[in-house]
């Protein structure tokens, strides 16, 4: 097997879109899927189907793996699942392995409320956790109407896009069968090259180019009978009757003989999207695979297979995995759960030229505004996006569509945030509805999301509730 390292440098921006959605906000992936890049090399060396392009772009065995944010020659990854940190802010620097927790949680651990981490890219080296900065602008666009030349009516839509001057890094897997063409495919993804969304409204321009990293790498001796597979990319399965499935099996996660999975300590999420095929110009079927960051643990009296890269649609870059990544090792120190690693969060860059005095105009005043009140509202937007992706399934019915348009109206006439939130928790604490709102986690995850920081409440609670109206009466 051959494994060709490479850098992917954004010379402008770059839209990947989350979704397929053709209307409404475009939420953009913050890493390249290896899709991309299986594309452009497509474009330079696809001529005809033969034995080499099915070789090289659909037989499996050679893989574009996703390109993820880097610091300092590392690449990043997802945070994995499985840790968890405390509510309390002052304890935001502490991470807990779930799967490590004693069954009776200590007192002092209970009480900071540990939630799940779930977003970000984060570089581990030595025993420090850094989070990479991964930069995203909005912008508002209106479809074009070709025959009358002019924007259309009612057809306004946002375009999310990560920022001009991310690094990322990536690997092409090659089998020995596949080697021949290392040197072809490297030449075919060289070079200023195009990906991504519109790019004709100057979006997508990235340069490649062959750069060494360190990568995560999988420890695969069994450890106390247990092995973490952590997902470095997204997993996808499918049952015995072809159908997707949430629930691998321990062959379909690269281990051979007997064992079993232990979901009680398993953290897995889940995704779905419907790819654009090009060749057809229409969508294909829906994809549902688990999230990057889960982690399965596995008990087993053997060592798992040596394949880094399990699953369906492994050229497209899903599928990678790692074996008892030592950054899930625990803190020696500290037997209660505590993950070795100190976490913290890129420094921003700091230039040595004094600042430029800029003379305060009513032009500049206002633009300001502007942008301060464009990034409030993608910041309450990507909140409520979240909430409904994670909870969209705990509301149902004409009754929470009621109930929601409540707390909307509650929003509507109370800007102070403390009263708010009193009034909320007031109107979950009485009437009719309350035990439907303590069930299923319905509460929960309400509290858990009027707590987030830096953010208007009552512009959260008001969008939110408007959105999640919606969603019960559809």
């Amino acid at each position: 097997m051959k494994t060709i390292q490479l850098q992917c440098t954004l010379l402008s921006d770059v839209i990947i879109s989350e979704t397929s959605a053709t209307t409404g906000n475009r939420h953009s992936l913050d890493f390249i899927p290896g899709n991309n890049f299986l594309g452009i090399a497509a474009s330079k060396l696809y001529d005809k189907e033969n034995e080499k392009t099915h070789l090289l772009f659909h037989s499996g065995k050679v893989r574009f793996g996703d390109a993820h944010p880097s610091l300092s020659g590392i690449r990043g990854v997802r945070i994995p699942a499985v840790l968890f940190t405390p509510k309390l802010k002052d304890g935001a620097d502490e991470r807990y392995l779930h799967h490590l927790l004693p069954a009776d949680l200590p007192k002092e651990i209970r009480e900071k409320q540990l939630k799940q981490c779930r977003d970000g890219f984060y570089v581990f080296d030595e025993e420090q956790a850094t989070e990479v900065n991964v930069g995203k602008t909005f912008a508002l666009k209106s479809a074009y109407d070709s025959e009358n030349r002019c924007s259309q009516d009612h057809q306004l839509f946002g375009y999310e896009a990560l920022n001009k001057g991310l690094i990322l890094y990536f690997e092409v897997e090659l089998d020995d069968d596949a080697t021949q063409y290392a040197e072809e495919l490297t030449a075919a993804l060289c070079g200023t090259r195009h990906l991504g969304r519109s790019r004709t409204a100057q979006y997508g321009l990235v340069e490649i180019k062959q750069a060494s990293f360190q990568q995560l790498k999988s420890d695969a001796a069994v450890a106390n009978e247990e092995v973490l597979v952590y997902a470095d990319g997204r997993l996808i399965f499918l049952d015995e009757h072809g159908l997707p499935t949430f629930q691998p099996t321990l062959r379909q996660l690269g281990f051979e003989g007997e064992g079993e999975i232990l979901w009680h300590k398993c953290q897995v999420r889940t995704f779905s999207y419907a790819p654009w095929n090009f060749k057809r110009q229409a969508f294909d079927s829906q994809r549902c695979g688990i999230e990057k960051g889960s982690v399965f643990v596995v008990k087993a009296n053997n060592t798992p297979k040596p394949a880094s890269y399990i699953g369906h649609y492994k050229q497209e870059g899903f599928g990678r995995v790692v074996y008892n990544p030592e950054i899930l090792s625990l803190n020696k120190a500290d037997q209660e759960g505590k993950a070795k690693f100190n976490f913290g969060k890129q420094k921003e860059a700091t230039s040595n030229e004094p600042p430029k005095e800029v003379k305060e105009t009513p032009l500049l005043a206002y633009l300001k505004r502007a942008q301060e009140k464009e990034k409030r509202v993608f910041d309450v937007q990507k909140v409520v996006n979240q909430f409904v992706t994670d909870n969209k399934g705990k509301f149902n019915g004409e009754r929470f569509a009621s109930q929601w348009g409540s707390i909307r109206s509650l929003a509507m006439i109370t800007s102070d945030a403390t009263e708010l939130e009193k009034s909320v928790i007031t109107f979950l604490d009485h009437g009719v509805a309350k035990q439907q709102w303590d069930e299923n986690g319905r509460r929960k995850c309400l509290e858990e999301v009027m707590d987030t920081p830096n953010i208007s409440l009552q512009e959260l609670l008001i969008n939110l509730a408007s959105e999640m109206a919606k969603r019960c009466k559809n």
